[in-house]
């Protein structure tokens, strides 16, 4: 029997480097004499997209394990658990920021509100309001765009015969890449890029990569070039330098999840052993709190010395506060509910237990945890 994937620490590195990559581009410019962290603020968005191409290929390989073990996929079970992971932390932040409003420290508007709380805080028309400081809820773009994943995934699934699924997750991709390029034609990329018909297929390929590596044949041709998984790496690095702004969408959906894939694939490799060594492990663990929580600490990029938060806004205070905040809404809200979850829809594969931290995973290498 094919061994279950269940927790890949690997995956948690990963989470790590796309946080870290977040917050340093919300953050303030450092400078250290003639050096800087200039490259982190100009590019360390792609952070986000880092974190598509995890949830593309975890998502898919846990359903698809789920439907080997069961035979069928259950969409009320996934939903109770994607409920429960996603919207108590979520919600507990925008009570904080509706706290805040009322006491008149940070700006916020009914309409931003509800955009955030339903998951369409990636369409500006329909969210923002001309002239008002929207950034304490700017994040829920990301967060929109998973959610929409998750309506599209599991159906096609659960809906459509296995040999048809790569057709029609590919077709689609194809979709959203032309109407990309299309609507690139007339708007500039900010104006798109958190919509998620323009960025779903960095979570579409992930998946089609997901599907494609389940079936052994092609996951022993993949795992026999995992060792080059740097060659995309590289390739995509060096299109950041360019100007190719078309391009650089289209980049990201290809060549991020194959990185991923490639250091999966190679478990023994050292870069794979740098993502799966302990600090990088609990900073992935509490990447989602991180991610809610650093859009209230972190505006120094974009917003310059506007500090309602005072010191809070302040280095090295707003790190310190950060993780502070993060920390206690991962122990004390995150972790509950997602046990919550589990105990009312129980997972087909296991998910990450604190017991499993010192295991390296080799599911993905055709090997089981324990050899």
């Amino acid at each position: 029997m094919k061994p279950k994937q269940g927790y890949l620490p690997t995956l948690d590195g990963w989470r790590a480097i796309a946080i870290l990559l977040v917050i340093l581009y919300h953050d303030y410019l450092y400078r250290f004499g003639s050096f800087s962290d200039r490259w982190f603020n100009e590019h360390g968005l792609h952070g986000v997209d880092i974190f598509f191409a995890i949830s593309g290929l975890l998502i898919c390989s846990r359903l698809l394990e789920e439907e080997v073990s069961t035979g069928s996929i259950s969409l009320k079970g996934f939903y109770i658990r994607r409920a429960l992971r996603i919207l108590p932390a979520a919600y507990f932040y925008l009570l904080t920021i509706i706290s805040l409003r009322l006491n008149s420290i940070i700006p916020l508007t009914p309409k931003e509100l509800l955009a955030s709380a339903l998951f369409y805080r990636n369409y500006s028309r329909f969210s923002d309001t001309p002239g008002h400081i929207n950034w304490y809820t700017g994040h829920f773009w990301s967060l929109a765009v998973e959610e929409h994943f998750y309506l599209i995934l599991p159906g096609v699934l659960y809906f459509i015969p296995k040999r048809w699924r790569v057709v029609s997750l590919g077709a689609l991709t194809v979709m959203v890449c032309m109407w990309r390029l299309y609507r690139q034609q007339t708007r500039p990329w900010e104006f798109l890029m958190q919509h998620t018909d323009t960025r779903l297929d960095a979570l579409l390929f992930p998946a089609i990569l997901a599907i494609l590596l389940s079936r052994p044949h092609l996951r022993s041709l993949f795992t026999r070039f995992a060792k080059y998984w740097w060659i995309p790496a590289f390739l995509f690095l060096g299109l950041l330098t360019t100007k190719f702004e078309r391009l650089t969408p289209l980049a990201e959906t290809v060549l991020i999840p194959l990185t991923l894939s490639g250091t999966l694939l190679l478990p023994s490799g050292y870069f794979a052993r740098f993502l799966e060594s302990t600090p990088l492990r609990w900073l992935g663990r509490i990447s989602y709190s991180l991610y809610l929580w650093q859009q209230l600490f972190f505006d120094g990029h974009f917003l310059g010395y506007y500090q309602p938060l005072g010191f809070l806004q302040t280095f090295p205070f707003r790190w310190l506060a950060l993780f502070i905040v993060a920390t206690a809404s991962y122990y004390l809200i995150e972790k509950p509910f997602i046990r919550l979850g589990h105990a009312l829809a129980p997972p087909a594969t296991p998910g990450r237990h604190e017991d499993q931290l010192g295991l390296r995973q080799r599911a993905w290498h055709g090997r089981p945890a324990d050899s």
